[in-house]
């Protein structure tokens, strides 16, 4: 089966939209989300209501869909994203908080873990060295894991001499499991990349294959950005849109 893989959306509904209409086009069997569907961005029913709506979707919790909701303390961010918090708090509706409410933080379908931090901590620790993927291969037992959070595309695997190898993924390119390994994968953020790179980040995952493919993609920035002004949201929030970072 093939599945769309999406990641820490934050309320950027063109992002969403050009990745899901990429993504449409390998006509998958359902989609994969990582978390953070809202959280800085201006758009974030819009974006509650176009995920949940997508066909076979297994969709974690994020750090800001809990905050979004009372689960998480505001205080726990940094100045700029609680200032979106709050915007995003006055205007959320009773459906999206119900749907971000019957979100777990774990889900396994087809030998994949799908988390939005790790394994070990799913909703808030950032997932980025080696010894992390060692202290995680004690909670996850699939052959592979998806996650989100850090909003930076990578594949991570036990395939190193000392330590589990580490590498950046860029657009088009497939990873294909080997028998034997164990693998973390990130496919980045579809509304805020932070790898310096701007454009849409999101992936396809083939059970059949066993392989994972990222892809990068165009959207109208400026459009999101004249919103987010309009909106009240921090300017450094608007300019990091526009720089991937």
């Amino acid at each position: 089966m093939k599945y769309g893989v999406i990641s820490d959306i934050h309320g950027n509904y063109e992002a969403l939209a050009a990745a899901l209409n990429f993504l449409e086009e390998f006509s998958p069997d359902g989609y994969f989300c990582c978390g953070d569907l809202v959280g800085y961005g201006p758009q974030p029913n819009e974006c509650v209501e176009m995920v949940r709506s997508l066909k076979g979707l297994h969709c974690v919790i994020g750090n800001h869909d809990m905050a979004a909701i009372g689960q998480l303390p505001v205080s726990w961010f940094n100045s700029c994203a609680a200032q979106a918090l709050g915007l995003t708090r006055a205007i959320l509706s009773d459906e999206s908080v119900q749907f971000l409410e019957s979100l777990p933080k774990t889900l396994e379908v087809e030998d994949i873990t799908i988390v939005h931090g790790s394994p070990k901590n799913p909703a808030e620790e950032y997932l980025l060295t080696g010894e992390q993927f060692l202290e995680s291969m004690e909670v996850w037992h699939t052959r592979a894991c998806i996650v989100g959070h850090s909003h930076v595309p990578f594949v991570m695997s036990c395939m190193g001499v000392r330590f589990p190898l580490m590498e950046g993924l860029t657009h088009r390119q497939k990873i294909t499991m080997l028998d034997g390994h164990r693998y973390i994968f990130n496919p980045g953020s579809v509304g805020q990349p932070r790898d310096r790179n701007p454009r849409v980040s999101c992936a396809l995952y083939d059970s059949q294959e066993r392989a994972f493919q990222l892809f990068r993609l165009e959207y109208p920035i400026a459009a999101t950005q004249k919103m987010m002004r309009s909106a009240g949201l921090p300017e450094l929030l608007v300019e990091r849109i526009g720089n991937g970072w």
